[in-house]
């Protein structure tokens, strides 16, 4: 082509009506992508910003998950405590209708000498506030001493036991008297007596001893069966109160349920577990009824009320420490979706084109291209009439 001469007005014309075409594929790849940067070549100061500003907030946005995760698991935790306390309250309300059913009129107990297997030179068993040591040899025994004769029968047991009793003076003394293999045994004072003026002391006393009940029956007994009911329920919801493996209640020396919460930038924050069983540090709910000594005393039963009470409180205190944790994990959840969309929008700024604008280019350009075609053929009239000299 380049042996074809073109008149300066044709060339004029080619030249812009080429240079129109290059902006009217420009206008369209802006009009068709929506952005009038889509590479470092438009513009590279642009670009790379806003390719920052993307990056940075889809690098936030990764963290939503695990975020919307911790705040599930901080939530499961909560439930769990709301329902503990429940728990705890409903036993509370049990324990203090179980005064009630406390007998105050039983002076005296009973324990009944099934035999004398098992019991060897060094078993032990309590009475009073005295504790009395079993020996092979009668010799061994003397009046004012702890020990107590094995002997060949249940009755010589029973016989060299109260003998022991009622020749020892102890703090609170106690008298015993005996029929047979059973003993009857009661404070000098006549007071009441309690489930502690007995301890049988080990598997081995316990083998061959049995201590009456002093509670008031079947009442008391069906209440403190119920109480150790809701001692079970509540270690059941400790370990039943996790969420995606994570419990935040099941805190011991042993395991740790700690969890992390990552929000970006090498942020984080650590949500502390505590150990929500009965017996655990924060509950501490070890009960005499929940054991199976039961509550012989409205004492007894006052102490495990307090604990409860104890327990309520260290409850609350948890309960406000993981409001406080997710505050503060919620409030970062919300940072994190208006500065993802912050940045999403100063990177749109940056790249994205005017629609409108770039309407009205197209349109500009469409009539350019138009007037350029029309200029051309003009221009190429003034080479034919020369042509129309040799017709």
């Amino acid at each position: 082509m380049g042996n074809v001469s073109l008149t300066t007005g044709m060339r004029q014309n080619l030249l812009s009506l080429q240079s129109t075409n290059i902006l009217q594929e420009l206008t369209q790849n802006r009009l068709a992508t929506g952005k009038k940067v889509n590479s470092a070549l438009d513009n590279a100061t642009a670009f790379f910003t806003a390719l920052s500003h993307t990056n940075r907030a889809n690098d936030l946005i990764g963290f939503k998950d695990s975020i919307s995760e911790s705040i599930q698991t901080i939530k499961a935790a909560d439930v769990a405590i709301t329902g503990i306390s429940k728990l705890i309250e409903g036993a509370k309300a049990l324990a203090e209708d179980a005064k009630g059913a406390i007998s105050l009129t039983a002076t005296s107990q009973t324990l009944t000498i099934s035999g004398i297997g098992g019991l060897t030179t060094g078993s032990t068993l309590m009475i009073g506030d005295t504790t009395f040591t079993a020996v092979l040899s009668a010799t061994s025994q003397s009046v004012g001493d702890m020990k107590f004769y094995i002997g060949t029968t249940a009755a010589e047991l029973a016989t060299n036991l109260a003998f022991a009793i009622n020749t020892k003076q102890e703090t609170n003394p106690m008298s015993a008297t005996v029929s047979g293999a059973v003993i009857t045994i009661k404070r000098d004072s006549a007071a009441t007596m309690v489930t502690t003026d007995i301890d049988l002391g080990g598997a081995t006393a316990a083998a061959v001893m049995t201590e009456s009940n002093i509670g008031s029956g079947a009442e008391l007994t069906a209440k403190v069966a119920k109480y150790a009911s809701f001692i079970t329920q509540i270690n059941d919801m400790k370990t039943d109160a996790f969420y995606k493996g994570k419990n935040l209640l099941g805190g011991d020396s042993s395991v740790t349920n700690d969890m992390t919460v990552r929000f970006g930038n090498n942020h984080t924050l650590s949500v502390a577990s505590f150990d929500g069983s009965t017996t655990g540090g924060t509950l501490s709910l070890y009960s005499t009824a929940g054991n199976g000594a039961g509550w012989g005393t409205e004492t007894l039963i006052n102490a495990d009320i307090t604990k409860m009470e104890a327990a309520l409180s260290a409850l609350k205190i948890k309960s406000a420490d993981l409001s406080s944790n997710l505050a503060i994990v919620s409030a970062r959840d919300e940072w994190i979706s208006s500065i993802a969309e912050t940045l999403q929008t100063g990177a749109a700024k940056l790249t994205l084109a005017d629609s409108n604008e770039e309407g009205a280019n197209m349109l500009m350009l469409q009539t350019r291209q138009s007037i350029s075609t029309s200029a051309l053929s003009m221009s190429a009239q003034a080479a034919q009439s020369v042509l129309r000299l040799f017709q």
